[in-house]
Order: C-alpha cells, then structure tokens, then sequence
C-alpha cells in the first residue's frame, strides 16, 4: 500500500494524489468558533466598550480580505488534487492550491462492528452496485510513519493550501500510495464527488452531452 522516503519509486519532486502530509493545520471553521480581529477607532475616549471595526487587507488586488481566528488542529492529510496538476513545470507547480482530505482516527463504533469494518477496510470499489462499500471514506493501514495505526480518510473534510508553500508541503510528505492503490483511492474520491444521484437518473440526464431526440410533431 505505501512507499516511504528512501525507497524506490518514492517521489521527493512533487506531490502526488493519495500522498500523506504529517504536521498539517486544518482548522475548524465552525461559525460559532469564529473571531474576527478589528481596530478600535482613532477617536475612542476609552470611556466603555470600544466601538470595533472589521482589519481588512488587501490581497492580490482584492481589498475585501479580513482575518478571523479560528480554532486549528495540526495533523495528518491526504493529497486529493490530481498528480498532473501538482506536477512542476519549468519549476512552476499549475495549480494554485492544493487540495488536502483529513486523515481521522477510526471511531469504536465502527471498529467494534466486525462486518462494518472489514467493509471499511476493503476499500471496495464503488462502481459495484450490489456492494460499493464505503463511498466517501478509504482505509489506510497502520505504518510507523502514520504515527503507528491505521486511519480513515474522510474525503469530506478537506482543507486547500497555497502550491507558494509547495517547498514545506514536500518536506511534510511522509508516505506514498503504491500505483494500485493510488488508482483505487481517486476511484472511491470520483464517486464521492462526482457519483450521479437517483433523481438525475430517473430524469434521464445521466448523460447531459447527448442531446434528447427532438419531438415528433406528428405524433399524437
């Protein structure tokens, strides 16, 4: 499943999808945990509460940016975005974010449910109909580099960091997925996201660049 630091096939240039980054801050953008930073007026008299005024800055010409604080956790995350995209290109990396999924201890209820989790752990493929599996978690087995368990990817929980920082992103990268896995980790990440739904089924637009055949005007 892995390739680490040191071993053959083990990219050190660029980030690949499936990829685990160690020390990552994802934060929790919970509205309620949310403090927006302000300045106090320039005429305040220090006489009772201040009156607080949104800090904005500007940010590659858009000077609606503010800062907020908000409560972080530094952890382990998973590469979503596609190799070619983070793949450098006369030393310039295309995209302009990467994208990253949390990685998340197993819950008991879950581990302590035999058939549950053996579901979990098989990765199934989604496209199967009859058993898919989990659709919007990966298993990942235990390794020394992940802290020496096993974890579960939660394709929603996601955080973007800027591709600037792509030289501390590499320095992060702790582990690689082996091609076969790699494969199947952005299978299960398409279905999550990009699935068709019951509803669109029934509606016919399962395939929305075949154009629908015309209506027979003679028909009755």
């Amino acid at each position: 499943m892995y390739l680490v630091r040191g071993t053959a096939g083990f990219d050190e240039t660029s980030l690949r999808q499936g990829d685990i980054l160690a020390g990552v801050p994802f934060p929790l953008m919970e509205h309620g945990k949310m403090q927006l930073l302000g300045t106090i007026a320039q005429d305040y008299d220090y006489a009772g509460l201040p009156s607080i005024s949104p800090k904005t800055h500007e940010h590659r010409t858009d000077r609606g940016w503010v800062t907020i604080q908000v409560p972080a956790r530094f952890g382990l995350c998973t590469v979503l975005s596609n190799c070619c995209d983070l793949e450098p290109r006369d030393g310039h990396v295309p995209a302009h974010a990467v994208i990253l999924a949390r990685l998340r201890p197993i819950g008991n209820d879950l581990r302590n449910d035999p058939e549950r989790f053996a579901s979990l752990r098989a990765n199934k493929n989604p496209a199967n109909t009859e058993d898919p599996g989990y659709i919007d978690f990966f298993y990942l087995e235990p390794h020394e580099r992940l802290e020496g368990q096993d974890w579960n990817v939660h394709f929603n929980q996601t955080v973007s960091l800027p591709t600037t920082d792509i030289a501390m992103l590499l320095r992060k990268k702790v582990i690689q997925l082996d091609d076969r896995t790699r494969v199947k980790f952005k299978l299960k990440l398409a279905a999550t996201l990009g699935r068709i739904n019951d509803d669109e089924f029934a509606a016919g637009i399962d395939a929305p660049w075949e154009e629908p055949p015309a209506p027979n005007p003679q028909a009755v």
